[in-house]
């Protein structure tokens, strides 16, 4: 997004909340202390930094929620991925590799909204195969902040109440998935279950090379990104209507948010190399 805004000839400021809500609010302030004309908020709690977004707005600073939801406020623009494709790239991966037997789901956080309409159409998706009797849903919960230590928690859980049965793990992120595999690998089965997880962080390819996940979802980051700086010129440079720019919208409690939507791609061992041709990581990476 950084490299896309300054072919633009617009200064970015960049700070890292390291997942803590409190330090994001924190910094928000800062920014708009500053002076920045345009907030741009992978939100750590979407409930939490409404108040900002609030206070950035009637400064008139424009804002837009990147790849999380914001919630119970009005906004600019939020651009994420497609929580309908990435419930079907789950699914599809899960039902080619085990058509029948017992699943798992790990949902992301409830307060999420990505993580609450993914688990949606997971629900929607799966059920035809439920009602065949082809696949036993033997636990789904949503994982509060999609972490990993509560994940490995979660499923030790499953583990503890019905044995070694389980055939696959929908896992909804990729922290939550390695989650997963750290079980697995305490009882040497890494890799006979079948797991998924989303970002295609270097970790979770690395798991995946060493047949341990099996999927990911990854989002072209820098589509996403120049796309968002594409969006954020025309906002800002030629004043143009978030509306007429969006591909959808989505209604986050209060209001009806215009949305660009970005497609996603399922990776595994066998199209790995992707990453490599697109540039996000080397084989060199990868492999170490």
């Amino acid at each position: 997004m950084a490299e896309k805004l300054r072919e633009y000839g617009i200064e970015t400021l960049i700070k890292h909340a390291e997942d803590n809500d409190i330090t994001q609010l924190e910094q928000g302030y800062e920014l708009l202390a500053e002076g920045v004309d345009l907030l741009v908020i992978a939100a750590v709690n979407g409930n939490t930094i409404a108040p900002l977004v609030r206070d950035a707005r009637s400064q008139g600073v424009k804002v837009i929620a990147y790849n999380r939801l914001i919630n119970n406020s009005d906004y600019d623009m939020f651009v994420t991925g497609d929580n309908e494709e990435i419930a079907r790239i789950f699914c599809e991966g899960a039902l080619k590799a085990v058509p029948s037997g017992n699943y798992v789901v790990f949902a992301g956080d409830r307060f999420d909204k990505n993580g609450f309409e993914v688990k949606e159409h997971i629900d929607t998706m799966l059920k035809p195969h439920v009602e065949a009797g082809e696949i036993n849903v033997i636990y789904e919960t949503y994982i509060e902040g999609w972490n990993r230590e509560r994940a490995a928690f979660e499923f030790q859980e499953v583990l503890d109440s019905h044995g070694l049965v389980v055939d696959a793990v929908i896992s909804c992120n990729d922290p939550m998935g390695l989650g997963t595999v750290d079980v697995l690998n305490q009882y040497g089965i890494a890799g006979n279950v079948f797991v998924t997880g989303q970002d295609a962080i270097l970790e979770a390819v690395r798991s995946i090379e060493d047949g341990e996940m099996n999927l990911t979802v990854y989002h072209p980051h820098r589509e996403l990104g120049y796309k968002t700086g594409d969006l954020i010129a025309k906002i800002l440079r030629e004043n143009e209507d978030p509306e007429e720019l969006a591909n959808a919208e989505t209604f986050n409690g209060t209001e009806s948010i215009p949305t660009f939507r970005v497609k996603s791609m399922g990776i595994n061992r066998e199209n790995l190399g992707t990453l490599v041709d697109l540039g996000e990581y080397s084989w060199e990476e990868i492999r170490n």
